[in-house]
């Protein structure tokens, strides 16, 4: 397929993640094309200043745009009503919304989905909305509204194995595996000039929002047993919980700029990723600067990270199973070769390879088939 008029698609642009990494790296293979979204904060995308971003009438409420958060209610409406009409490309960026767009006659959807929404089909893990006055309640018609855009969606592609799993079992669909754009060259050719330490210093390293299901509890519980120091880097709702039950050698340094968080990744002894992640940039962008991570063996991370070469996978989410995988890591000589070079395959150049051989191959729209 060679697509005339794009429209990339994106829930919100309100803070810098994964999510917006993704963005980026679609409008840099399509410079053309047209970037939509429910709501946008200009001073966090200077990028797209010279850009014409179209967005939902939620854009016209003072403060909204910093927060989307406060949009959830309004956001399925808000997606839904963005005007994609003339487009015959439309590419969603989806971690919960952005798959809902409303498709013209004509046009091909391809939705990159980062996790079917995980408040909504994984309750028990985020429980962010659940907790909410009447949270029970909008789960259940968020499932309804995200089932019923599912046929809006001519292709999925997932981040990873485990939300193609999960697009399976939820929606009944197939997808395809591209994984995210991550920054990952070292040295002076990394855009913020990460590099490898010489020398690794005997602190580890977790970094996060600090929320419930990233499980940074079971980090800071494990470092307290095996009194080993730990940095926490982030801030959110979970801090000061976190701060309570923190030993003597855990230090908390908050939100920290990308240069702190380079030396940090650089100097560690090993980065703990103890929460269960779709895809998961930290673990990545740690091993592309030679730091080993020692993570849960499931989800993203179970993908990236190669147990025994490059960092320690444990199996269950407790103390004893993270604290046997640190005395494993004690005991390994890992190549810092090797482990940056296991980043390969997550480069933004790999991801962008991927994605336009996959619309090359897409069929007119009178000739395809759902995959």
């Amino acid at each position: 397929m060679i697509p005339k008029k794009i429209a990339v698609v994106a829930e919100w642009l309100t803070s810098r993640g994964g999510a917006e990494k993704v963005v980026e790296a679609l409008l840099e293979i399509y410079p053309k094309a047209d970037l939509f979204t429910a709501v946008y904060n200009s001073s966090l995308f200077p990028e797209f200043q010279k850009r014409k971003v179209k967005t939902s009438i939620l854009q016209k409420i003072p403060c909204l745009n910093r927060k989307h958060q406060w949009l959830l209610p309004f956001l399925p409406a808000a997606i839904s009503h963005l005007d994609l009409r003339g487009y015959d490309l439309i590419i969603s960026s989806s971690s919960a919304f952005g798959k809902g767009i409303r498709k013209p006659v004509g046009s091909i959807h391809i939705c990159y989905c980062h996790t079917p929404m995980r408040y909504v089909w994984q309750p028990d893990i985020d429980e962010r909305l659940a907790k909410l006055p009447f949270g029970k309640y909008i789960i259940r018609r968020l499932k309804v509204w995200d089932l019923k855009t599912n046929p809006g969606v001519d292709y999925f592609i997932s981040n990873s194995s485990y939300t193609g799993e999960r697009i399976a079992t939820y929606y009944k669909r197939k997808s395809l595996v591209i994984y995210p754009p991550v920054e990952i060259n070292p040295g002076d050719k990394h855009p913020l000039g990460w590099s490898a330490a010489k020398k690794k210093e005997s602190f580890y390293f977790a970094i996060s929002r600090l929320i419930p299901y990233k499980r940074f509890d079971l980090a800071i519980k494990t470092a307290n047993e095996l009194r080993i120091p730990l940095i926490v880097a982030g801030s959110g709702p979970e801090e000061g919980n976190l701060k309570k039950i923190a030993g003597a050698k855990v230090r908390f340094v908050g939100k920290i700029s990308d240069r702190e968080k380079a030396n940090y990744y650089s100097q560690a002894r090993a980065v703990i990723f103890p929460g269960e992640e779709d895809f998961g940039i930290v673990p990545i962008e740690a091993m592309a600067v030679g730091t080993p991570v020692i993570a849960y063996a499931k989800g993203g991370a179970a993908e990236s990270v190669i147990d025994g070469e490059t960092g320690v996978l444990f199996s269950e989410q407790t103390v004893d199973s993270l604290k046997e995988a640190i005395l494993k890591l004690e005991k390994l000589s890992l190549k810092k070769e090797k482990i940056i070079n296991n980043t390969k395959r997550f480069s933004k150049q790999e991801f962008i390879k991927k994605f336009k051989a996959f619309v090359k191959q897409i069929k007119p729209v009178n000739e395809r088939n759902k995959i």
